[in-house]
């Protein structure tokens, strides 16, 4: 009996301090935590999206998951072209596109923008720049914020020294540096040693964005295996859901007519969104594609 009350004494004693811990953490660190957390947010420029992350993105690793040709290559020239205009100083590491891609595709959804009403095809628009000079100084003036903003190098896979580096020499003229990778996906039958190595990888990236205080975006194919259990919500052999913060899973379209659904018209897409650092742990959102321009709206 009294071993059994001494029990409860030490069990009582033991919540009360992880009680009086909690409390001790919220009369002191939380609200500057949490206050900073809010005001470091950076929109999406998508309503739906920034809804869905509590405000917009925060400064750590967003793992971007999903299918060969889908919809994030466009996703990332998207987000580089909006956090280049507003200000951020962006470096675009990419293995599947080109300066000339990324600079293409940045060109019709700005013409899209301007003249929404036409829809021109990219080879128009080449050809309505090229043979005006008025045209091209046009778009010179209002491109040139946002091409001075995007580096591209195109590697297949980052050095994240060098990476480390650039962010340092980025952050020496201005304060505000987002980051795109889309590397070389890793074969889809890996050995463990391999797979370990792009865990450390994904380790790596998710804590220079939290120590540097740059938000990174970073595309993920995943084996068909895995991406189907991560869909489903289960663990994945490569462990991406406990080595990064967030993950943005670009799941599926949504066509109210598949017989009349195409790529080459608007069509819905789902994104699943999960995170470590969030109370949210998953969150469903839906965006409007516009592949012919490579334009994103809120559903």
């Amino acid at each position: 009996m009294i071993l059994m009350n001494k029990e409860v004494e030490i069990e009582s004693r033991e919540l009360k301090e992880t009680l009086n811990g909690l409390w001790h953490y919220f009369e002191t660190d939380f609200i500057d935590e949490a206050t900073t957390q809010y005001e470091q947010k950076v929109s999406a420029g998508l309503s739906n999206l920034d809804v869905a992350l509590s405000g917009g993105f925060s400064h750590q690793l967003y793992a971007l998951i999903g299918r060969m040709g889908d919809e994030r290559n466009a996703f990332l020239s998207f987000m580089a072209e909006h956090l280049a205009l507003n200000g951020y100083k962006v470096l675009y590491y990419t293995s599947h596109d080109t300066a000339n891609s990324i600079l293409q595709k940045i060109l019709v959804r700005h013409d899209y923008k301007l003249h929404r009403e036409q829809a021109p095809s990219l080879s128009a628009i080449i050809s309505k720049i090229s043979s005006s000079s008025r045209t091209l100084q046009e778009y010179q003036t209002n491109l040139y914020p946002i091409l001075t903003n995007i580096h591209v190098e195109t590697n297949n896979c980052v050095d994240t020294d060098l990476l480390v580096d650039m962010i340092k020499s980025f952050k020496r003229t201005n304060p505000k540096v987002a980051i795109l990778l889309d590397e070389e996906e890793p074969p889809i039958y890996q050995r463990t040693i391999y797979r370990i190595r792009d865990q450390i990888h994904l380790r790596t990236i998710n804590k220079i964005a939290k120590e540097y205080e740059v938000p990174i975006f970073m595309n993920v194919t995943l084996a068909k295996g895995d991406f189907e259990r991560i869909t489903a919500g289960y663990r994945t052999t490569l462990e991406i859901e406990t080595n990064v913060d967030n993950i943005i899973l670009f799941s599926n379209h949504v066509s109210p007519n598949k017989t009349l659904h195409s790529t080459l018209n608007p069509y819905v897409i789902k994104l699943i969104i999960r995170s470590n650092t969030s109370p949210y742990k998953t969150q469903i959102t839906h965006l409007t594609y516009h592949p012919t321009p490579f334009y994103f709206q809120d559903a």
